[in-house]
This record gives structure tokens, sequence and C-alpha cells, in this order.
């Protein structure tokens, strides 16, 4: 049976499935339904309200016009808790009649005012605008009284996307491109740097990121160099992201889901939410997913994929003060690794389109890798006093490969031919952090000043250990004619060539000792100001060779990393001016600078960056945005010497500039706006005679990204929604020379959707006019026009 049969099967039984579950609620009519309206004191929608029957599983929250249903519920006499966050809960007794509807309009003892601000905290208005976060600045910090740029991306934008992997929810960044390491890992170019580290809830987390969104909250862009808060470990010098993981919470719920479309994908996944106790002190959530699609290139298998992740987290209230979270993640990828292109003078051809033509791959089927990541959170929460907390974090992440397929080169050596080079690494190559954390958090006055302050110790930990050919480059070989069919590359070829090569297991550990604190001061109730340094001590046991017996490139380091910023807000929670000073750091390891052998500790290469910019949060939330222009000055970058490149110079210097837009908007119920902008120049100011003056690689000028959708939220058709949008990226170089560019691309996509109270359907065209693009790092085609088709069934 072809792929096409099988994906018009899966949307039928998608189909029958929703028919089946709608003829099981017309079954149940003979049960009651309660509705209502909650409204502020002076008349005012209240959205974001908590509607529970007690003592029983029923509950929902009041919609933006402050409406709620609940359906299908036993005949009986219930109490109607209503209740918003920080204000006194309301009970009304209710009776639920067989076949009848019962309305409840209640109005709320609060202010306007009072309830404006509510509003903003539950982020009900613009359900895209999850802006409110702990993490980036380590304490509780609204977005308008932080200097720090960020950026988001809800779990809602996610499911609304019908995102199946986190390259596809990157690209709703400002000022962002989604990439891809040829081991696995994914990550952003930001600000013109790549990254593919990330934090996990503020915490170092290995370089594999997850594949699936399942278990994510919502995604944190921290632009810039971040060393301050974050240390050098995770950050790089255009920015980090930090993924927020779904947490328990006290009532009963969940959901099961399943995609499939083109391609052969076939996507499950489960959240579901427990509390374990009657006093719901102990409270169980997990997510798993299981995803299979085909490769990207005609279907043919190349580059074909499959993960799996799971994911039990645990929270505990010992006493009102004291709370335990115990958060774990097992994932696993399967894939086909992608090669590291390098180009010859000799080709002159401009672009990758044009050399490699996209129904074609350097890749094999036969040669699949498999990688394991492993995280272990723990944190306690403890309330010491009405001022301070106490926040305490373990970390244990590990990145796995069993056996790595490394596709180490694919030199173009003219406009039709390619030299392949395949090692294998061998067995068990592991890396991973390890990371302790005590962070103290106040908030008071000293005299008329509000200060919020946190301070904190960490230490980290950063390992590695592989087994890898002393030379790739005696691995496995081959010459190819791009006129002719690519001939596959067995596994048995690539094993049989590595038998003869000689391996090298190579070790390495880094420890970082640190100390910081971070004030923010309340000049007056609009001017804020922002002080921070962090003292970072890095022990270095350099690498071990086990072939020598030697171990090489140990160092001990000392480095400061001071941060700054102010805010003025011009109207109070409303419009802020910001400017801010960000510091970053990278430790460079020891290389020879000299002929007379001796190895030189470089001084840590830094990242300098102001920038300034003003932030809304205007019309009670409905529209949440961010302007801002940063500079970012690079010192100390290290590169070879241009007489003998054995030798290395630091005194290179590279400088990022550019302008960014973030606007989420909610301007009339139901229609929903995100967009983003993103100008960046990146060059190198200093370096050897190639470079200097030319364009970091991989790094657009121009990145645009928008989705506008609309949800009918009253009438027959409650429920039913449209969306669309797509991204802009500009061409780039692909290699230092700038010869040779990376293509630039405009990719759209659109979908219609319907959702009831238990059940959600929706149908994704992604790239409608089937653009060729790629994925940056790896040069990985992505995929021509696709449908996906997604069923959710709420529990």
């Amino acid at each position: 049976m072809n792929r096409s049969n099988k994906q018009i099967q899966s949307f039928v039984f998608i189909i029958y499935s929703f028919l089946f579950f709608s003829l099981s609620s017309v079954a149940q009519q003979n049960n009651g339904k309660i509705k209502g309206n909650i409204t502020t004191s002076d008349g005012e929608p209240a959205a974001g309200v908590n509607i529970i029957l007690k003592n029983s599983k029923y509950g929902t929250i009041t919609n933006e016009d402050g409406n709620f249903e609940l359906n299908r519920i036993k005949a009986n006499t219930y109490t109607l808790q209503i209740s918003l966050t920080g204000y006194e809960t309301a009970q009304q007794e209710v009776i639920v009649t067989e076949n009848e509807t019962t309305t409840i309009n209640l109005q709320l003892k609060v202010s306007n005012k009072e309830l404006q601000e509510i509003v903003i905290n539950t982020k009900k208005a613009n359900r895209f605008a999850d802006r409110e976060t702990v993490y980036v600045a380590r304490m509780p910090l609204k977005n308008l009284e932080n200097s720090q740029v960020y950026n988001t991306v809800s779990k809602e934008l996610i499911k609304e996307q019908l995102a199946t992997d986190m390259a596809q929810a990157h690209r709703n960044i400002p000022g962002a491109i989604p990439g891809a390491a040829g081991g696995g890992s994914v990550g952003i170019v930001s600000r013109g740097f790549t990254s593919y580290q990330s934090l996990r809830n503020g915490m170092n987390s290995a370089a594999i990121g997850p594949e699936d969104p399942v278990n994510i909250e919502r995604i944190e862009a921290i632009k810039g160099p971040v060393g301050t808060l974050f240390s050098n470990i995770s950050t790089s010098l255009g920015g980090v992201l930090n993924y927020v993981t779904k947490k328990p919470y006290e009532t009963f719920g969940g959901e099961v889901s399943y995609t499939t479309g083109s391609y052969q994908l076939n996507r499950v996944t489960a959240d579901v939410n427990a509390p374990l106790d009657k006093e719901k002190t102990l409270l169980f959530r997990a997510t798993a997913s299981y995803q299979t699609r085909n490769g990207y290139i005609n279907g043919d298998g190349a580059l074909w994929a499959n993960s799996y992740s799971f994911s039990p987290k645990l929270t505990y209230k010992v006493n009102p003060n004291l709370t335990l979270n115990f958060d774990a993640e097992i994932v696993s990828q399967k894939y086909n690794a992608t090669y590291v292109y390098t180009i010859n003078p000799s080709v002159t051809v401009k672009s990758l389109k044009d050399l490699l033509p996209y129904d074609k791959s350097l890749s094999s089927n036969g040669l699949t890798n498999y990688n394991f990541m492993n995280n272990i959170n723990v944190t306690a929460n403890y309330k010491i006093s009405d001022s301070w907390t106490s926040q305490t974090s373990y970390m244990f992440s590990e990145g796995h490969y069993p056996k790595q397929y490394l596709y180490s080169a694919a030199t173009f050596t003219s406009n039709t031919s390619v030299n392949r080079v395949v090692g294998l690494w061998e067995p068990d190559n592991k890396f991973g952090q390890t990371q302790l954390q005590q962070n103290f958090v106040g908030d008071f006055k000293i005299g008329i000043l509000r200060n919020r302050i946190v301070a904190g110790i960490d230490w980290s930990q950063y390992y590695y250990g592989l087994n890898r050919p002393v030379s790739l480059a005696n691995g496995y070989t081959d010459t190819v004619d791009l006129t002719k069919p690519i001939p596959e590359i067995s596994q048995t070829q690539v094993e049989e060539a590595n038998s003869l090569v000689k391996y090298n297991f190579r070790s390495s550990k880094l420890d970082q000792y640190s100390a910081y604190v971070s004030d923010v001061l309340n000049v007056t109730d609009n001017l804020l100001v922002m002080a921070s340094l962090r003292v970072t001590r890095a022990i270095n046991n350099g690498i071990y060779s086990q072939n020598s017996g030697l171990t090489t490139g140990n160092y001990n380091q000392t480095q400061f990393s001071p941060k700054l910023g102010i805010v003025y807000q011009v109207l109070k929670d409303k419009i802020s001016l910001f400017t801010n000073y960000n510091n970053g750091f990278i430790n460079i390891e020891p290389a020879q600078t000299a002929p007379n052998g001796d190895m030189t500790v470089f001084k840590p290469q830094q990242a300098n960056q102001a920038e300034g910019g003003v932030k809304f949060n205007l019309f009670n939330g409905k529209l949440s945005s961010t302007f801002s222009y940063y500079d970012i000055q690079v010192t100390n970058a290290v590169y070879a010497d241009p007489t003998n490149a054995a030798y290395k110079i630091q005194n290179g210097t590279q400088r990022s500039k550019g302008f960014e837009a973030d606007i989420i908007a909610n301007p009339i119920t139901g229609l929903n706006i995100v967009a983003g902008y993103g100008f960046n120049e990146n060059i190198y100011t200093k370096n050897s005679t190639a470079l200097q003056g030319k364009f970091s690689t991989f790094a657009p000028k121009n990145i645009a990204n928008l989705w506008i959708s609309y949800k009918i939220m009253n009438g027959k058709l409650n429920g039913l929604g449209l969306g669309a949008g797509g991204n802009y990226v500009s061409d780039s170089w692909f290699n230092t020379a700038n010869t040779f560019i990376f293509n630039g691309y405009t990719v759209a996509n659109a979908s219609i959707f319907y959702s009831t109270e238990k059940i959600i359907l929706n149908l994704k065209l992604n790239n409608i006019t089937n653009e060729e693009h790629y994925i940056v790092g790896t040069g990985t085609p992505q995929m021509l026009r696709n449908i996906a088709v997604g069923f959710t069934y709420k529990l």
C-alpha cells in the first residue's frame, strides 16, 4: 500500500473518531449543563476565573467574555467554587437537573483596576503573550520591569500551529532561525551567532535539545550575551534558549493526541495530570511522545527519523512554606546524520541549490545514528519569611551516542564532483552536565526604596568522553559524480574501513564555581535600576588522550561578568523605556603561539552588548510588544597566525548590530497576531586577512515571522478557526570567504481547526508554495509542500 493511501486511511480514521465522540455526546444528553457569566463590580467581563464543582471532576475557566460552560454533569446538587488568584474565593450552591441548563451569573467584588492586573497575569486577554517568568531574571519580575529582551513561544501557539518538532516552534522567535548540528542537536541562530546549547527550567542542559515539544510549557529565547546570570557553559554570544517544562497542577486533566500527514508522519502524544491525595499536597504529571517520519528528500527515506520521550514529574507540598519538585525526562532520537559541506575555490556556482539538486542526498539510509538524553531536575523552594525565599536546584543532564556514524566532510571539488568521508565513533560516547545551585531571592524595602534581589552560588561541571578515529580522513572515502545517481554507503563499508583506523579515546572535564548577585532597585515607582555581577572560577582539567597517556590544555581562570539595566515606565505597567549592558564570555583552550612549544593560556573571549528600546503592554494586555536596537562587540577572539597556521593569535574582534521587533496582539475577541522582525549585521572587524571585513556565516540580515489566527467564540460555529502565516529569511553566507550563498526562503503555511470542550481537530498545510529551503548548520533540505492532520481528545 502506498503512502498516499495510508494517509487517506489515517484521515478517515480521525473523521470516524470525531463522529464516534460526537454520537457519544448525543447519547449522554440526559445529563445536565451549567453555563454562566462572571463580571466585575462595574459590569466588565472577568476572564481567567477558575470555576470548579467541589468534590467532583468538573472544572473550567472563563473565556475572554467572562463566559463558561460545564457539560454532561450528572443530576445532583453541587457547590460551585469561583476563584481568582489573590482574591477571596466565592461559593454558591447549584442544582443540576436532567436535560436542562442551569444558568449562573455572578459579579466579583473587585475594582476594575484590580481586575485588569489579574487579567494580565493570567494571560487570557492575549493567550499567546506568555511573558511572565521567574527564569530570565532569576526572580519574579514583570516583562516591563526587566531591561533584558526575551521572546516567548507558548504551548498554546505550538499546539495551534500543529508543530511536531522544535524547529517548527523556533520559527516563532523574532530575529532567529532554527538550526541543527550533525550530532542531532537542535538550536537557533540569534543576533548573528549560532547556539546549540540550552537551559531547562533555568538550569544547564546537555547539548541535545528535545526533538518533540510535548513537554514544553513555553520556550524562552533570552537575547544577547547572558553570562552574568547563566554562566558560559550553556550560552552563546547571541542568546540562549530556556525550555520551561510542564508542571503538575491540582486537578485531574490531560489529553491524548494523534497527528498524521505527509512524509509518513505519525505522532502520538499524551499528557496526564492527577493529584495523588485528597489534600492535593502530592501532585503527579507525565508527558510522553512517539513520532516517526520519512525523509525530506523525495520521500526516499534519506534523513528518516523517529523519536520518543517520557517525562514524569512530581510536586510535594511538604507544608505551606516548603515545596519539592522532581522532574525527569528521557529522550531518544534516531536519524541519518548529515555532512559538513566544504566548498573548494574551484567551485564556480554560487549557492547550495545550484550545486546539489534538492532531490539528491549525500547521506545514506544504511547509516543510522541513535542518541539519548537523560535529564533529572530536583528543586526545593522554601519560604523563609515574607521577604525572602530559598531556591535549591540540582540538575543532571547527559547525552549518549552508543554508536555514531559521522559524515565528517563532503568537499565539493568542482560543480559536479564531491569527495565524501564517513567516520565511525564507538562505543558509548557520552557528554553531559551536572549543576548544583543555591539562590536566595528577596523583596524588601530599605527606607522607601524597594529592592528585589537574587544572590546565589553555583557549581557546574561539563564533561565528555569520546572514542573517535585519530584521523577521520582515514575512514570510508569515495568520490561522487553529481551528474549520475548518488551511490548508497552501507554500514558494512564504513565499519570495514574504520576497522583499519587507529582509535583514540579522549576525555575532558570542566568545573566552574560561581557566585553572583543581582539587584533591581525601585528609585521611584516608575524608575528601576538593575546592577548584577558574577565571578566565575573555571578549572579545566585538560584533554586526556588514551593513546599518549598525556593530559594537555589544562588551565585555571577567574572571570568577572557584569550586567546593568535601567527601566523607566512612561505609563506604569503599560509602556517602558529600557537600556541594558550585558556581558558574556567563552573560555578558550590553550594553544601554541610560538615555535618554542609553550602553550599559552588565552584570556576568555568577551562579548559586550549595549541595547535600548521600548516595551508595550496596552489595552489590558491585548497588545504586548518589544522594539530594540543592540550592538554587540566581541573581543579576544583567537585565529590562526597568517604566517604559520600552527600558531594562534588572540586579538580578533567582531561586531554584531541590529534591530528587533516582537508583536503579540489580540485586537478583537478571537483574533490573535504573532509577528516578529530582525535585522542583523555580523562582521569580523579584526581577524586574519582572509576573514577581516567578512560577514559571519549563517547569519541572514533579514528575518521575519508572522502568524494570524481567528477563532469564532460564540454561536453555532463556536470553536471553528482559521490560521495563516509564514517565515521570510534572506540569503546569508555559507562560507567564511563570503563567496558561496546559503539560500534564503519564504515559506507560507495555513490551517483550519475546530475545538469543543473535549475534542480538537486541526488540518495544516505547510510550505504552500513548495519552497526549497535548508536548515542552518547541516544544510539539510526541509519539507516541500506537506499536510498534517491532528486529533486531540481532552481527558
